[in-house]
């Protein structure tokens, strides 16, 4: 279990942007990752879609990614090094820790948007003018966030046709691979949407 360092000047307001904000974000989030797993049979009859989940899958996955954040929140401080991990962390670097850490603390997942974005910027309609401009100079936020993500090599992307219909398809923290989603889709399985019914927000930011 990974040692926090003990910074008496740390606030987490004034230092969100350093390398032990972002640690500590990674490892809150993994926490509630195993708070879940371990109460699988408990919670998913409270989601939407939690009738047609294995609690047991379901846990794996949240610990999976549990582990992934916690590792991940490891690395940061040894990457801080000889630093001082309250030292702010530079733009791009940051904008991928942000990715892990967001991740870690919504359920381990992270909506691909770029669909609906290129869809929109394939309209015809004056108004979604700047949308285009955007996704065709490769500069759509969905764009942008997904290259943040892959920069990370800490998640599997996942698309998902179940009974002849597209999910939503998303980044699986830690991995949740490819191949095992397209397993469960040759079963005529399901999946938990990973919308996780509260995470309604978070998906609506990628439109």
């Amino acid at each position: 279990m990974t040692t926090e360092p003990d910074h008496e000047s740390f606030d987490p307001d004034r230092h969100s942007d350093t390398y032990e904000a972002l640690a500590r974000r990674c490892e809150a989030g993994a926490k509630e990752l195993e708070y879940e797993a371990a109460h699988a049979a408990e919670i998913l009859p409270t989601r939407a879609g939690g009738d047609r989940m294995d609690p047991q899958q379901w846990a794996a996955q949240k610990l999976t990614a549990a582990q992934a954040a916690r590792d991940y929140a490891v690395g940061l401080r040894a990457e801080a090094g000889e630093h001082d991990p309250l030292t702010p962390m530079e733009p791009g670097r940051l904008a991928q820790a942000e990715q892990v850490a967001s991740a870690a603390n919504l359920g381990g997942i992270l909506i691909d948007g770029r669909g609906p974005a290129e869809r929109q910027a394939q309209s015809d309609s004056v108004f979604d003018e700047n949308h285009r401009r955007a996704w065709e100079a490769g500069e759509h936020p969905s764009q942008i966030k997904a290259a943040e993500i892959e920069a990370t090599g800490r998640f599997t992307h996942v698309a998902e046709t179940i009974d002849g219909h597209e999910q939503v398809p998303f980044w699986q923290l830690g991995g949740n691979t490819d191949e095992a989603a397209q397993r469960r889709a040759d079963e005529g399985g399901h999946r938990f949407e990973p919308f996780e019914g509260h995470r309604g927000d978070e998906a609506e930011d990628e439109f």
